[in-house]
């Protein structure tokens, strides 16, 4: 069975989060929040699809303020029992928010993770440097390192953190991602899509069936066959998320 460790299914129309729900192929998604208007709707998807599992994060977008974390850590606290990681959170210096305000909203979400015991999914777009930094200070946590795009030297000082690094779905095109497939150790490989983003296929949004195009291309990498490969990733997701 698949997994994809990070989704924003509450971007998909609701017929996809239906056929999520219906298709054997599929054990576990976890749709990833960037504000608190993405989280009530994802948390009204997972109760809905109890294969689709709920993430409550706050992204670094422009609109973000000391307030809006305030009531989103009050949502957290009253949801807490719904909610399977913090992500979608980090770093990111293409956005206009403040980069020091944007650090100090990201190390209060892992705060928090660490108060309730939960793993992070974390997006690192040009910032892998002060990412891996931050999260050295939180050596307890859970980490998950979506779609990340750093150089070799943040790939390694990530595996030495014990970050898991979850591979999108244009690994089937990407000699980046193919390579850290190489590099990475197999017990701290995951599978994403970005839904609906980073598709496989041109022509269409991405959604988590398409993540058998991974499986395929990781099996490929790793020489192991289809069911071995993905059930190796179902046991790494089994340590961070149950």
């Amino acid at each position: 069975m698949i997994i994809d460790v990070h989704a924003h299914i509450d971007l998909l129309p609701e017929k996809k989060a239906k056929e999520i729900q219906e298709d054997k192929k599929i054990k576990i998604v976890v749709s990833n929040s960037v504000n608190l208007g993405s989280c009530k709707k994802n948390l009204e998807i997972s109760k809905k699809y109890p294969k689709i599992k709920f993430a409550a994060g706050l992204y670094p977008e422009e609109s973000l303020t000391l307030d809006k974390y305030k009531e989103f850590e009050e949502f957290l606290l009253k949801n807490k029992k719904e909610i399977v990681a913090i992500g979608e959170i980090g770093l990111d210096k293409t956005e206009k928010l403040d980069f020091e305000f944007q650090k100090e909203i990201f190390v209060k979400q892992l705060d928090f993770a660490r108060n309730l015991n939960l793993p992070v999914i974390i997006h690192t777009r040009k910032t892998e440097k002060e990412v891996l930094e931050i999260l050295e200070k939180f050596p307890e946590l859970k980490i998950v390192l979506h779609c990340f795009s750093g150089n070799f030297k943040f790939v390694k000082e990530g595996i030495e953190l014990g970050c898991y690094f979850s591979i999108p779905t244009n690994v089937v095109k990407s000699e980046h991602f193919q390579k850290m497939l190489t590099v990475v150790p197999k017990e701290k490989i995951l599978t994403e899509t970005d839904s609906p983003y980073l598709s496989p296929f041109p022509e269409k949004k991405n959604e988590p069936a398409f993540i058998t195009e991974s499986i395929k291309k990781i099996s490929e990498i790793w020489k192991t066959p289809k069911e071995e490969t993905e059930k190796l990733i179902e046991k790494n997701f089994e340590r961070i998320f149950l």
